[in-house]
């Protein structure tokens, strides 16, 4: 649960739009408190619709998609500033590469939809995975081939496919790894880890240096 709230706090900090979130304490246990975007300050729904859907899949075409699939639904007329969207989509992509969110699965992307057009919703989920060895795979795939090594390479591989250039693809991923790394204490701090549960997370699931490496 503090996992998933430093993970929410970092997005924020590197400027991913992400769900409110407050870790606090009810009955002797942390509880992480998600503000809900699919519903209005009077309780009615907002339309959402996940990436699933975005792509016209089953549940079980799942494993045929990829993240720069997504951007080329994006590019298709419907969406409300397509670039920026596609920029956004980009950042979590590298975001989720650095946390060790590998479960990052369609249904953990959506948009929200208001009869004209659709924006993707405030970032959710966003959760290291606990991993066994410094391996890891991420459960929707990279590239348009589903390559889907959790490494960094692949996010510059595709870069193009979401209009951000190989100079702005560095810049960004600089940018993320840099805000991380300098703001990491912080975000602990205010998701109330404990020093023994930082170091089970950094290096680990946390910029693990599998992420750096040239070749899966």
């Amino acid at each position: 649960m503090k996992a998933e709230a430093v993970g929410m706090i970092l997005a924020r900090r590197v400027g991913i739009d992400v769900a409110p979130i407050e870790v606090v304490r009810a009955a002797g246990r942390d509880v992480l408190l998600v503000e809900r975007f699919d519903r209005t300050s009077d309780g009615a729904r907002h339309l959402v619709l996940s990436a699933l859907t975005i792509l016209g899949l089953r549940e079980t075409e799942a494993h045929y998609a990829s993240y720069a699939d997504l951007a080329e639904a994006i590019k298709y007329p419907g969406w409300r500033d397509a670039r920026a969207t596609l920029r956004e989509l980009f950042r979590r992509l590298v975001f989720n590469i650095c946390i060790g969110n590998t479960d990052d699965h369609l249904r953990n992307h959506a948009a929200l939809w208001d009869g004209e057009s659709l924006r993707l919703t405030p970032a959710y989920d966003l959760c290291p995975q606990i991993r066994s060895t410094s391996v890891a795979s991420h459960a929707l795939g990279i590239t348009r081939d589903r390559a889907n090594a959790s490494q960094l390479r692949l996010a510059r591989a595709v870069a193009a496919d979401f209009g951000v250039t190989d100079r702005q693809a560095d810049a960004m991923i600089e940018e993320i790894l840099a805000v991380i790394q300098g703001e990491w204490d912080l975000a602990c701090d205010e998701a109330t880890l404990t020093r023994t549960e930082r170091d089970a997370l950094w290096r680990r699931e946390i910029l693990n240096p599998y992420i750096f490496y040239e070749n899966a």
